[in-house]
């Protein structure tokens, strides 16, 4: 077996260290590029979003690579993505690829039986090697997180343009190559140190965005076209509201920010719509009480839970007094044209604060 799966922010690295742990061949797609692209959007129907596309431009290039299985997660509810792995795997087939894809349903709140379901496909694999091959991953992810959480707030003060994200790049790799608890604690709190070292530069006046909308477009940088990154250059502080760890964990136990959710999104939201467009309102909500200065609402082209979510954080918007600005993508989103809107809002952003100080 040489397993692959599509790329979206740190999941790569979790998926190769929980599936090396276990004796599986992996073979990493290539990051993703324009080709990545133009591979998923030739292959995809007009209107699938740009997630759906981008995977299967990943699948493609995997393939070609030598990968036989592909894993991907299935779904439930009124978003599309519970039905990718189906029809990704029949436009694969169609252009002439023989392998084998393994689809698993989330958690939702079930972990004993989702590792059991994933175990059924690996029955050579001793269970106490599988448990610990995840546990290990998992706290992988919670540690890119954590380190990215840190990079996103320090990398708006750094002293020299890109001297932060140099940093983070490299430890990430460490932290790709990392062995144990240990050493991934040791890179992560080395990695922090080193980023607030290089970011002493302070403003009179320092914004902050928070970043809300479909998980997919907030963890893939190439789908996003590293919006963060671009953000903080311009002197912003920013916090991205959806990571891997949160939906793994929250979705395998069923914690309290689910409630939490439906309570921020009381009164403008009263029921799950599919994807993460609940999540979406309540955040924006939630951050519009922590007086953030502004938030910006990234969303794929066609995507139904976040077109609804769109229309009802533009109350919000009005509601809380917090300028709101949704950047819909996909595949003839063009880099110029985003970055004037980009530039454009936190000149808002600044003027708005520069009142309130007058």
């Amino acid at each position: 077996m040489k397993i692959t799966y599509p790329h979206m922010g740190s999941l790569n690295m979790i998926l190769k260290t929980m599936f090396e742990g276990i004796g599986v061949e992996v073979i990493d797609p290539p990051p993703s590029t324009n080709k990545t692209l133009t591979l998923g959007v030739r292959n995809s129907h007009e209107f699938a979003c740009l997630p759906f596309k981008i995977n299967v431009g990943n699948f493609i290039e995997a393939l070609d690579r030598g990968a036989d299985t592909i894993i991907m997660l299935g779904g439930i509810g009124p978003c599309r993505f519970g039905y990718y792995g189906q029809v990704q795997r029949e436009i694969l087939k169609d252009l002439g690829y023989d392998f084998k894809m393994i689809i698993v349903d989330p958690p939702h709140g079930r972990l004993i039986d989702f590792l059991k379901e994933l175990a059924s496909y690996f029955p050579n694999v001793d269970g106490e090697t599988a448990l610990k091959s995840f546990v290990f991953a998992v706290k992988k992810m919670i540690a890119a997180d954590k380190l990215e959480k840190f990079l996103l707030k320090y990398r708006a003060h750094e002293d020299k343009p890109g001297v932060t994200t140099k940093i983070y790049e490299e430890y990430m790799k460490k932290l790709e190559k990392a062995q144990n608890g240990k050493e991934v604690d040791k890179i992560v709190s080395e990695a922090m140190k080193k980023i607030k070292e290089n970011a002493n530069v302070r403003r009179k006046i320092q914004l902050k965005v928070a970043l809300v909308g479909e998980i997919y477009m907030l963890l893939e940088p190439f789908t996003n076209m590293d919006i963060s990154k671009s953000l903080n250059e311009l002197g912003v502080e920013v916090t991205k509201t959806e990571y891997l760890s949160d939906y793994l964990i929250n979705s395998a136990f069923k914690l309290p920010q689910r409630m939490e959710f439906k309570k921020n999104a009381r009164g403008y939201l009263e029921r799950d719509i599919g994807g993460h467009g609940l999540n979406t309102v309540a955040n924006t909500v939630k951050y519009a009480k922590l007086n953030y200065d502004g938030v910006i609402h990234i969303l794929p082209f066609t995507c139904t839970p976040e077109i609804v979510a769109q229309g009802i954080i533009a109350k919000i918007s009005r509601d809380y007094n917090i300028p709101v600005m949704s950047l819909v993508y996909d595949e003839n989103t063009g880099q110029a044209g985003y970055q004037t809107r980009l530039e454009a809002f936190v000149d808002l952003l600044y003027r708005k604060r520069m009142e309130v100080i007058c």
